[in-house]
């Protein structure tokens, strides 16, 4: 057998062109799949992380019944025991308290409803980095009476910077909740649907607007990374009351899944007439070589070398070029795939504007993930171990004499 690998090694390098020839489809196969999962896997990543930055986070402590009802009744009380098991969790790297519910906002001319965060700022900053939404006046600061609010509901209700706003609401079981409050600053989002209904106080502020001290309706928690979320919500379930549930990220927003998902399928879909493309190409390589290598092949199987030993030369020599096209892809593509990790693409002009009104950062971001560079060379070697099939039956099927000849 040692001899099969030293003759198929020396047999390949006999035509080099022709070995680097096939070798190079392998390689643009396997180097334009990782790129393109690469850029795909980032992009869905980077979603990800805007939408869970900015609202869900990665997990979500909840009274049981308030992903449903959304109401501060299905509020609870943060215990030691809780803080304890965040601050000792491995997997966290930040958390927030917050209280999320309604109000009706109103000025001298108008009143709308709208949707009440209550926050702690700092907290909260490192989390969302809301702060870069200031639009005119300034971020609030924990104990502060002012509040924030979206720069279309400002226009609205016709107010500004400094001005006074009146809250009115229902708090906890029932109790009226009422205030006036001055407006510290203007969010402007990329979403007008969000910028024309959010408005933003500190926490400790909200609970006594809305007669609920030492409450919140949710505990933010993110995590480094999206697959380290289960190993949290495992650890989180183990400490936690009856009255409370966990809830990842994906439960808390299944547009987001169904998004994500449905472009994964057109994802695969493209893909996979890339490696039909890539397919066909090796095929017609594979094709080539062998025609060429018809003459030689008649010699062989002539001077009394027998086809089965002609069969293994030509699988250990598919094997080799495979192994060259694969290693020198994933090599090529890790480079480039490395260097947009590293800088990653802005996005400019009217593409970005579409970007930002959809709530996403104008930027292209590429994933490094092990996976986008393993699938692509599993998938692209066994297209290749098919079409080297074809090279079987071809030696199979040879007639020595017409082979000699040259004839077809």
């Amino acid at each position: 057998m040692k001899d099969n690998f030293k003759i198929a090694w020396r047999n390949l390098w006999r035509n080099s062109r022709r070995t680097l020839i096939t070798a190079a489809s392998i390689f643009f196969g396997v180097f334009f799949a990782v790129f393109m999962s690469s850029l795909q896997q980032g992009s869905f990543e980077n979603m990800v992380d805007n939408m869970v930055r900015f609202y869900s986070g990665y997990i979500q402590i909840q009274e049981t019944d308030f992903k449903e009802k959304r109401s501060v009744n299905n509020s609870f009380k943060v215990d030691n025991a809780l803080e304890t098991s965040i601050s000792n969790n491995m997997h966290i790297t930040h958390s927030t308290q917050r209280i999320e519910s309604f109000a009706l906002t109103g000025s001298e001319s108008k009143s709308i409803p709208a949707m009440l965060f209550g926050i702690n700022p700092e907290k909260e900053e490192a989390i969302s980095g809301l702060s870069k939404w200031i639009g005119e006046g300034e971020f609030i600061a924990s104990g502060s009476k002012d509040i924030l609010i979206g720069k279309v509901l400002a226009e609205n209700l016709k107010v500004h910077v400094d001005d006074s706003l009146v809250l009115i609401g229902q708090g906890y079981h029932g109790v009226s909740a009422a205030g006036i409050y001055r407006i510290a600053g203007l969010l402007d989002f990329p979403l007008p649907d969000l910028s024309k209904q959010i408005i933003y106080m500190g926490i400790r502020n909200c609970q006594e607007f809305l007669s609920m001290p030492n409450l919140i309706t949710s505990y933010v928690i993110m995590v480094n990374a999206p697959e380290e979320v289960s190993g949290a919500v495992t650890d989180l379930h183990k400490d936690l009351s009856k009255e409370l549930k966990v809830y990842p990220w994906d439960e808390l927003q299944p547009e987001l899944v169904n998004l994500i998902e449905g472009k994964v399928a057109s994802g695969k879909v493209v893909k996979a007439l890339l490696f039909m493309v890539i397919g066909f190409g090796v095929w017609a390589t594979i094709i080539m070589m062998m025609h060429e290598r018809r003459r030689e092949l008649g010699v062989m199987i002539a001077i009394g070398l027998q086809k089965f030993r002609v069969v293994i030369m030509i699988v250990i020599e598919a094997f080799f070029i495979g192994l060259i096209g694969i290693l020198s892809g994933i090599a090529g593509s890790s480079l480039l795939v490395w260097y947009f990790v590293k800088n990653p693409i802005i996005v400019t002009g009217e593409m970005a504007e579409t970007y930002r009104s959809m709530g996403f950062e104008p930027i292209l971001k590429f994933s490094a993930n092990i996976d986008i560079f393993i699938t692509p060379a599993i998938i692209v070697f066994v297209i290749f171990a098919l079409i080297s099939l074809y090279q079987i039956y071809y030696v199979i099927k040879l007639r020595t004499v017409t082979a000699l000849r040259g004839l077809n």
